[in-house]
């Protein structure tokens, strides 16, 4: 019996390793993708999310979609109404909730391929310089860019903002978003 529990602890423990190390890992696969902000004053730049820079020269999303594409903006909608891409406090991480509704965003996205996306990451009101907020909100939007990429959409069709504490909703809960425009 004593063997019997042993396993047990080493099982549970390899299942808490893994379920630390592997979205670590999969974020850190994922920012390598992700283009660092612009210097220079100003939210908003609307910087492209890029592949690796060893790969070939990307071009950077349209603000149209493609001709022929429909883009079904009322299932997006409909999506992150009821599901919200939403953070904690001071931080840039996808919340599980979160990390599952990006995931469906792909899929949908994958439905109308060359539909450039938008990712427009917010903040509540932070104690501190106006630009910590930027980077924060901007970060938040990188890290909904990265799960994406993880799930298969194109990296040339994404642009990442941050607009820190601009735009707030009724509640900080609320405003720790990222917003999704299409086309």
């Amino acid at each position: 019996m004593g063997t019997t529990a042993g396993v047990g602890r080493s099982r549970r423990a390899l299942w808490i390793a893994a379920a630390v190390l592997v979205p670590a890992v999969l974020a850190s696969i994922g920012l390598l993708w992700v283009r660092p902000a612009p210097e220079g004053p100003g939210p908003g730049r609307g910087a492209p999310v890029t592949a690796p820079p060893s790969s070939a020269a990307v071009p950077t999303a349209a603000t149209a979609p493609p001709p022929g594409v429909v883009v079904d903006r009322s299932g997006v909608e409909r999506l992150l109404a009821g599901a919200p891409l939403l953070f904690d406090g001071e931080s840039a991480r996808l919340r599980p909730a979160t990390a599952a509704t990006v995931a469906q965003l792909g899929g949908m996205l994958e439905t109308m391929p060359g539909v450039p996306v938008r990712l427009v990451g917010h903040t509540a009101d932070l104690p501190g310089p106006a630009e910590r907020a930027v980077r924060l909100s901007r970060e938040r939007a990188e890290a909904v860019a990265a799960a994406l990429l993880a799930v298969g959409v194109e990296p040339q069709r994404i642009t990442v903002d941050g607009v820190g504490d601009a735009g707030p909703l009724g509640t900080p809960e609320a405003s720790r978003r990222v917003e999704v425009l299409l086309g």
